[in-house]
């Protein structure tokens, strides 16, 4: 097996606002040893605290102010870490005409992680909005639009979809390149029953592994996300 063409990208909804476990969400990092994470609803002072835990590079950026723009710590946002470099970050706003002090503003982030061999990948790391279908759509079609505008050989799409019904969601983001690996529940967590988180490998490649817990109370103890583990080449 070819190392520089295999890829394990790990997503996760951590639910910051609740103040989850940090040294659990950091052990199931470190047992699943991905080339990159991809978190969603994560305060910036819990993204630096797992980052400096695990020795690795962060990338976080605020998605909005539930409590106003003064009480800048309980800013919710995404974050993308790796254990190698993270270059190029760029955070954009998908969703229209909502404030900054409002849960429904939706942004993406994305990095390029680059491997000391020199492979690299670029990271997509979305929370599309859990509202009507008809705007989830339109954000992902503003996702694609996005992606288009980079030029890059290899990519990956991955983060909190909202989407149970996810056909339309998947056909916006497959404009890009890539597709879904498949996979199973995700939320909510204690007894899951909908699929709402994705890792989107580029177009035709081989999906070596997909994970995500079976669920329970444990789990419910960290988020009301399941974190997915997706291995490709």
């Amino acid at each position: 097996m070819n190392a520089s063409m295999t890829w394990r990208v790990l997503t996760w909804n951590i639910l910051g606002a609740k103040h989850p476990p940090l040294d659990r969400v950091v052990a199931h990092i470190r047992h699943c040893e991905p080339d990159v994470v991809a978190l969603q609803e994560v305060r910036r002072h819990q993204a630096r605290r797992m980052a400096r835990r695990l020795e690795w590079q962060v990338v976080w950026r605020a998605k909005h102010y539930p409590y106003g723009p003064l009480v800048w710590w309980t800013a919710e946002g995404m974050a993308v870490l790796s254990p190698t470099r993270l270059s190029q970050p760029v955070r954009r706003v998908i969703s229209v005409g909502e404030p900054r002090w409002i849960y429904r503003r939706r942004i993406m982030v994305s990095a390029t992680v680059t491997r000391p061999d020199g492979s690299a990948l670029r990271v997509h790391n979305i929370h599309l909005v859990g509202g009507p279908h008809e705007e989830r759509v339109a954000q992902a079609a503003r996702v694609a639009a996005a992606v288009r505008s980079e030029p890059t050989a290899r990519l990956v799409v991955c983060g909190d979809l909202n989407a149970p019904d996810g056909a339309e969601v998947l056909a916006e983001l497959a404009t890009v390149g890539v597709e879904d690996t498949g996979g199973t529940v995700t939320n909510p967590s204690e007894a899951p029953d909908q699929r709402l988180d994705y890792v989107l490998v580029p177009t035709g490649s081989e999906v070596l592994l997909v994970d995500t817990p079976e669920g329970g109370d444990a789990w419910r103890a960290i988020s009301d996300h399941l974190p997915v583990l997706v291995e490709f080449r």
